[in-house]
């Protein structure tokens, strides 16, 4: 080892180097620009260690090509790498690289002077190649200062298993034992310690208690009862299989030596093989349950909290403690002011805000507001707000946000006034943006001077007034601290204007059904552990349902909000080291099941240059919003200050980009596939990230390439995946055709617009496959139609399946150029945009599309970490997180049945969320109550709802962009113009 470090050490004494240098010369020629290198190491000995791939940039030839061979991790991990590579650098390295040999002696003094650190045997599993070169260079773990570990997971995890490793074999003096110790318990990706290793160790080490202790448990084997498993061999599909089987479970109960053996005569596990289900089904432990605590949702609620203290009540309360802090947590936090924020996400849960108000009785002047957001708008309230006033008429006394307040007599606070007060704190209408319920200032003060009695000490002051109610309390309370309660901390918060109900509303009556925006699920029609679901193809009623009851689960045992089953939810849990942690459940059975913990994530601002970005903030970058999440800049990634030339963006833009495209791809359409999803074309692929290997051109049937085990048959499902972490994104179902009525219900569309129970009848039957899920009513089920994504789709109800929009009619024929302006896009004769259900409607021209549509869109920026962590902590199935989980999610959240919500992932990775009027003649009010949706769907992610964050997949949504606006006066016509076309075009022949 000591030739390696003569010519890599520039910190060594002079002396010392030159007496090796005269010992090498007797084994090596070339002495006379060995010497010249010393002098150039020792002038620079303290430059930085630089990855390997910066010093083989400073190399030429073949010097430069045995450099590229030499991996910094494996010269790290290995000893025996460098003493094998450094031949071949001498051999064709020449004295006359001097800053090459200057970057080697660094690097790799760095690496040798941290060898005995055992963290080093992980720094393979780093994700970013920063982070692993920080690994190869450390000393210990305080050196990963280039790695973070909401990042980098798999690292930190194992540098711990290390840690432990080196604190047991540290626990001896004899130099035999603590290397036999180290060479069991320094492994990675190693299942299990090499028995003669650890008979070794154990034989070396006998002496020393305390470490064949913690080397006995840290290579015991994980165990179980194998009996329970011999049935499973009898569902082997060959004799070999059936024999390994039974061999290896009356011989050991290792279940790592288990595996092992079967999957060398059995195969690989796989899902579909009744063999492998067998050992899945009995490992599961019979009756274990879930620690679900008391309030899923208001446990997301918590994160709200301003204060540490009520933080910590909000968790002790919903988490098991309800007896024991209720009353303390009420009293002292969901009163208090600062904690608004809180207390408002607790509203919502309970009873989230809704379009639309009919029905009442006493607060009747509550009612014909369709385009108005209500929280209560029911009997109950109603009945409530009633009595609340009846009371006020007996006593003159009454509560408000806790506090009992005396009132002057009816000739001094008008009824009507009272009344309004009574409704609005009852039925609760909500404001357009941030979903708030609590009165204007101004209101409050108002009410306060008509309507309070005060005392001798108070007067008949306002809001502003330090006097006290005129009632004996243990506090006097100030008008002021009554309004606190009652109305938003900051004075630009949006706020309920008490004047708008205080008389009928004056919007015209509906006269005909048609004209009507219903809410078939409004008043929670189903029972306690049921979703209501629209029913999207029954607008009109008649003999179909205008709504279903889906079983599900419910998040809390105070609050209404339920999930239906097979979702995932996430559950907040407590750490100490305030990072924000979570668990996920899956619901089934009427009960949240089969939890699985979440790597905990670092409350962390972002840096921007030499700017902190705080933790939630939302800011721009030229034209691209972002937002800061836990550390992570989550940005769009469109081209700022870019247009068509000719239409957009001025000469400078178009000298940017030409096509409107990302990375000024050309926008024709020649669709190639990538494991992940659909590209236009390849330039568009490959400017989302897909590598040359990955793309395959042309579009072939989901099944051409599909393997299905026997009885089992191939369907296409086409299938979006979110994160490049999901290795496997299948696009068909594998479906078993033995058994149809014991098979779940899975409904799928044939061909015939037949539904089937499942997907199982549908093969058996013979028929064709149209779309997964039930057949759609109100759509065209013949005729090809190009999707607003740039698929073609065999039929309108094909892509509305899969919540897609429809752009025109035929294959599809170009990709439009990128703005969020609403007017056509593309120029092609045989493209024909349908016209606008209104002319001069509120909407949008998808990205990529070519045609404008009426109703409201959102450009959704989402968290890829966030996904990846999710995968990482449960290595869940692309089933599970995919765009059309998340869009169905979104889809419960659009309340009004006119309205259907489509969407896709757009050229650029965003998610583009559409709500579009379902009927062919819409109403301006019809269109109106659809854009409303749009953007409460936008304010409930924005403002982290907990109807959001709950749920996996939508958890990862971060920023939403209301980009609807009015047409343009090209939306009108029928074509740009032809500068632009002459100029796309132009660009196509130019790029190619």
């Amino acid at each position: 080892m000591k030739k390696v470090f003569y010519v890599l050490c520039p910190r060594c004494h002079k002396t010392e180097i030159m007496k090796m240098a005269k010992r090498s010369a007797v084994r090596r020629a070339g002495l006379w620009w060995k010497s010249r290198l010393f002098v150039a190491a020792i002038a620079l000995s303290y430059v930085h260690a630089q990855d390997m791939s910066a010093c083989c940039d400073k190399a030429l030839g073949t010097c430069r090509s045995v450099c590229e061979k030499i991996s910094l991790i494996e010269m790290a991990t290995d000893a025996n790498m460098l003493e094998e590579s450094l031949p071949n650098i001498y051999k064709f390295c020449g004295p006359h690289l001097t800053e090459f040999w200057i970057c080697m002696n660094n690097t790799i003094h760095d690496v040798m002077s941290g060898s005995g650190w055992w963290g080093r045997a992980c720094c393979a599993l780093g994700r970013s190649t920063s982070c692993r070169h920080a690994c190869a260079t450390a000393r210990d773990e305080n050196s990963l200062g280039d790695c973070r570990r909401s990042d980098e997971i798999p690292l930190f995890d194992c540098v711990k298993r290390q840690r432990e490793a080196q604190k047991c074999c540290s626990q001896t003096q004899s130099v035999a034992c603590h290397m036999a110790c180290r060479e069991v318990l320094w492994r990675v990706d190693q299942p299990r310690a090499v028995s003669e290793a650890k008979s070794r160790a154990i034989e070396e080490c006998t002496d020393f208690h305390d470490l064949s202790q913690c080397l006995l448990q840290l290579t015991a084997p994980i165990s179980a009862d194998t009996t329970k498993y011999l049935s499973c061999c009898d569902k082997a599909t060959s004799s070999e299989c059936r024999v390994a089987c039974e061999r290896v479970l009356r011989r050991t109960d290792d279940t790592q030596e288990i595996f092992e053996d079967l999957t060398a005569d059995c195969g690989l596990p796989g899902i579909v093989d009744s063999f492998w289900q067998c050992f899945l089904r009995k490992s599961a432990a019979p009756g274990s349950k879930d620690f679900i605590p008391l309030d899923v949702a208001k446990l997301h609620c918590c994160l709200k909290a301003t204060t540490k203290n009520c933080r910590d009540l909000c968790y002790q309360t919903f988490n098991t403690g309800w007896q024991e802090y209720w009353q303390k947590f009420y009293s002292e936090c969901i009163s208090d002011p600062q904690e608004l924020n809180m207390s408002q996400c607790m509203e919502e849960v309970e009873a989230p805000c809704s379009l639309g108000c009919s029905g009442l009785t006493y607060c009747s002047q509550m009612n014909n507001r369709p385009s108005t957001l209500f929280r209560s708008c029911n009997a109950q309230a109603d009945l409530e707000a009633h009595m609340f006033v009846a009371e006020q008429k007996l006593s003159r006394s009454v509560t408000v946000a806790g506090y009992p307040v005396a009132l002057k007599n009816s000739s001094q606070c008008p009824i009507e006034m009272w009344k309004s007060i009574a409704c609005a704190l009852h039925v609760k209408p909500c404001t357009p943006k941030g979903y708030s319920s609590l009165l204007c200032a101004a209101e409050c003060s108002r009410a306060v001077s008509l309507c309070v009695e005060w005392g001798a000490g108070g007067g008949a002051g306002g809001a502003g007034d330090a006097g006290a109610w005129s009632l004996a309390q243990d506090a006097p309370v100030s008008a002021h601290a009554l309004c606190a309660r009652l109305t938003p901390r900051d004075p630009a918060a949006p706020c309920v204007q008490l004047q708008d109900f205080v008389s009928p509303s004056s919007e015209p009556p509906l006269l005909t059904a048609k004209e009507a925006v219903t809410s078939p699920c409004a008043g929670s029609p189903c029972n306690a552990t049921q979703v209501c679901v629209i029913n999207r193809s029954c607008l009109r009623g008649g003999a179909c349902a205008r709504y279903h009851c889906i079983d599900g689960c419910p998040l809390g045992e105070s609050n209404s909000y339920i999930v239906p089953h097979g979702s995932w939810v996430r559950v907040p849990s407590v750490d100490s080291s305030q990072k924000l942690c979570f668990k996920i459940c899956k619901c089934s059975n009427k009960a949240l099941t089969k939890c699985q913990p979440l790597p905990c994530i670092p409350v962390e601002n972002c840096n921007l240059h030499d700017t902190v970005i705080l933790n939630g903030a939302k800011y721009y970058m030229e034209c691209n919003a972002c937002v800061c999440l836990s550390g992570e800049r989550v940005c769009s990634r469109r081209a700022c200050g870019a247009g068509v030339a000719g239409v957009a963006g001025g000469a400078g833009g178009a000298a940017r980009l030409l096509t409107g495209l990302p990375c000024n791809c050309p926008p024709h359409h020649l669709p190639v596939r990538t494991p992940h999803r659909l590209f236009p074309n390849a330039c568009l692929a490959k400017c989302a990230g897909a590598t040359d290997a990955e793309i395959e051109f042309g579009v072939r049937g989901a099944c051409a390439s599909a393997t299905c085990p026997r009885r089992h048959a191939c369907l296409p499902a086409h299938n979006v995946c979110l994160s490049r972490l999901q290795t496997s994104c299948p696009q068909h179902v594998c479906v078993n055709t033995m058994s149809c009525n014991t098979q779940p219900a899975m409904p799928v569309c044939d061909t015939d617009g037949r539904t089937h129970a499942n997907p199982c009848h549908l093969v058996m039957s013979g028929r064709k496959l149209a779309y997964w899920g039930q057949c759609l009513e109100g759509c065209s089920s013949t005729g090809t139609v190009c999707g607003v994504n740039g698929v073609t789709y065999s039929s309108e109800c094909a892509a509305w399946a899969e919540y897609v929009s429809v752009d025109y009619t035929g294959p599809c024929l170009a990709v439009g150029p990128i703005s969020d302006v609403m007017e056509p896009k593309c120029a092609f004769d045989r493209i024909i945009c349908p016209p606008l259900k209104k002319p001069k409607c509120l909407g949008f021209t998808a990205p990529g599309a070519c045609c404008p549509r009426c109703g409201g869109a959102l450009r959704i920026l989402y968290s890829k970490k966030q996904i990846d962590r999710a995968l990482y902590g449960i290595n869940i199935s692309a089933s599970v997180i995919n765009l059309n989980n998340v869009l169905k999610a979104l889809d419960r959240h659009v309340k009004i049945a006119e309205c259907a919500l489509r969407g896709y992932l757009t050229i650029e990775t965003e998610i583009f969320v559409t709500i579009e009027s379902l009927l062919q003649n819409p109403t301006d009010l019809q269109m109106q109550m659809c854009v409303l949706e749009a953007e409460k769907i936008a304010d409930l992610i924005n403002r982290e709802s907990a109807l959001i964050t709950s749920d996996l997949g939508l958890s990862a949504l971060s920023y939403a962009l209301i980009v609807h606006s009015e047409p343009s006066r090209g939306a009108f016509g029928a074509n740009l113009s032809i500068l632009t076309v002459v100029v796309s075009y132009v660009s196509i022949f130019v790029l190619r």
